[in-house]
C-alpha cells in the first residue's frame, strides 16, 4: 500500500502531465511550505501568492524571501480577502465612512486576480480535513471544484511534521506553531507585540485599537 506521501506525489505528477504550471496560495506556514516543496518537484513552473493583512511586516517579508530563494519562485502579494470586512466593521479601528464602498471579497476573488495576472489557472492550497470541522466539511466535495486542489487534504499533523523532518524543512517561527502571517486574534497580537515590536507598531497604524490586548494583559493579566 502506498504511503500518504507517495499517493500525494502521484496525484501531483498526474496533474503536472496535463498542466505544467501551478499557483500556490502561500501563507508561510508549515502546510503551505510542504505544498511548495511538493509542487516544486513536480511542476515545471510554480508561482506563489501571499495574502497580507498588513503589507511590509518585516518578519513576514523575511519568510517570503527565504521561500523565494530556496525554491526559486516568485511570490506575489495581494490584500487579504478579510481586510475590507475588518475595516468596514471597525475591528480595532475607526468605522469610517470612507470604508463603506469597499467590496466584500472572498478567497475566490483573490484567486481570480492571481489567475488573471499570471495566466495560470490551477491553484493549490495547504488546507487539510484535519484542520477543523469547517475545513473538513468544505473539503468533502473539493474534488468537484475545477482548477483548485488541496494536496494535503487527507494528511494529519503527524504526516506534516514527518515530511518536514524527512525533507529538512524548518518550522516557521510562530506563536506555538499556530500563527502564520499576522491576524487580529489576541494570541497573535500579543505574540507579535512580544516578538516583533516594530511590526506590531506598523500594524497599529491601521488597527490602532489592537493595543487594547496589550493593556488588558498588563492591567488585568488577561490574554484570552
Amino acid at each position: 500500500m502506498l504511503s500518504i506521501f507517495e499517493q500525494t506525489i502521484n496525484r501531483l505528477n498526474a496533474l503536472a502531465e496535463v498542466n505544467d504550471k501551478i499557483l500556490i496560495s502561500f501563507s508561510g506556514g508549515k502546510d503551505s511550505l510542504i505544498v511548495l516543496d511538493l509542487c516544486s518537484k513536480t511542476f515545471k513552473k510554480v508561482t506563489c501568492f501571499f495574502m497580507y493583512l498588513i503589507p511590509g511586516l518585516g518578519h513576514i517579508e523575511r519568510q517570503l524571501q527565504c521561500a523565494e530563494k530556496k525554491y526559486g519562485v516568485e511570490i506575489l502579494q495581494y490584500p487579504h480577502w478579510l481586510l475590507s470586512r475588518l475595516l468596514k466593521n471597525g475591528i480595532y479601528c475607526n468605522n469610517h465612512h470612507c470604508f463603506d464602498n469597499l467590496p466584500a471579497l472572498s478567497p475566490n476573488d483573490i484567486y481570480s486576480i492571481a489567475r488573471y495576472e499570471t495566466g495560470i489557472n490551477l491553484i493549490a492550497t495547504g488546507q487539510k480535513k484535519s484542520d477543523n470541522l469547517f475545513r473538513r466539511r468544505n473539503l468533502l466535495n473539493a474534488d468537484n471544484i475545477l482548477d483548485l486542489i488541496h494536496p494535503l487534504k487527507d494528511w494529519n499533523k503527524y504526516d506534516v511534521l514527518s515530511y518536514m523532518r524527512i525533507h529538512d524543512i524548518l518550522l516557521p517561527q510562530t506563536y506555538k506553531g499556530q500563527v502564520t502571517g499576522a491576524d487580529l486574534t489576541t494570541k497573535s497580537l500579543l505574540w507579535l507585540y512580544d516578538t516583533y515590536p516594530k511590526d506590531f507598531r506598523k500594524l497599529t497604524r491601521i488597527f490602532p485599537y489592537a493595543r487594547t490586548v496589550v493593556y488588558r494583559r498588563k492591567w488585568y493579566d488577561i490574554e484570552k
